[in-house]
């Protein structure tokens, strides 16, 4: 009745192993914590030093908890002003890109295990092609964007390649939120936000191809 499932790649499993992995400790926590992050936040807004310590927690664990990022990343800007808070948003989820990175390389030889070693060789090839435009494609989308900096971990991307990406696209992001948290625009510009950051990574994602199909050339 479910021979289909056999035809399935196992790659296919592998990313939905990993998609699952993040997915279900937001939908089962990620309502308390969003509860808890804006209780925290109203509590221990008079204390800067307090309250910049607890955002720059969350979003440098971002890999593992369901972390409101873009909330988070939006108070950093009401809290720290533009800069301060770009700075504090952007350090943050640099660290997590290189604890998702770690924890990827950790991963590694149970992932190989899992879809044998011609996935494993397509999936490397496959990363080592378009895994620029993934990663800065993804950096402003929930989920998606742990995901892939995951999966850049486990086919083992080179440190200087996948840093220097995940650099360029949380710089975006963080710039984009911050300075919608420094105007006092939360609640009503998280849309617009998440859209221009988006569009950001959209052009990154643009220019990652067509340099790729220059060094093809």
């Amino acid at each position: 009745m479910f021979a289909w499932l056999k035809r399935i790649p196992k790659t296919v499993w592998l990313v939905l192993a990993v998609a699952a992995a993040i997915l279900v400790p937001f939908c089962l926590f990620g309502e308390a914590i969003d509860a808890w992050f804006l209780r925290m936040m109203e509590a221990q807004e008079s204390v800067r030093w307090v309250s910049a310590s607890v955002l720059f927690g969350l979003l440098a664990l971002d890999i593992i908890l369901p972390v409101p990022s873009s909330l988070a990343s939006t108070w950093c800007g009401m809290l720290m002003g533009l800069w301060g808070g770009f700075l504090l948003s952007f350090m943050a989820m640099n660290v997590s890109c290189v604890l998702g990175l770690l924890l990827g390389r950790w991963v590694t030889p149970w992932a190989k295990r899992q879809i044998g070693e011609k996935e494993d060789a397509a999936l490397r090839a496959f990363f080592a092609k378009h895994g620029a435009i993934v990663l800065l494609a993804l950096r402003a989308v929930p989920v998606l964007a742990e995901a892939s900096v995951l999966f850049a971990g486990i086919v083992r991307q080179p440190w200087k390649r996948a840093l220097s990406i995940c650099l360029l696209g949380n710089a975006a992001v963080s710039m984009i939120y911050a300075w919608v948290g420094s105007a006092g625009r939360a609640s009503e510009a998280m849309l617009p936000a998440f859209a221009a950051s988006m569009a950001v990574s959209g052009l990154f994602m643009l220019a990652a191809w067509l340099w790729n199909r220059t060094q093809s050339k």
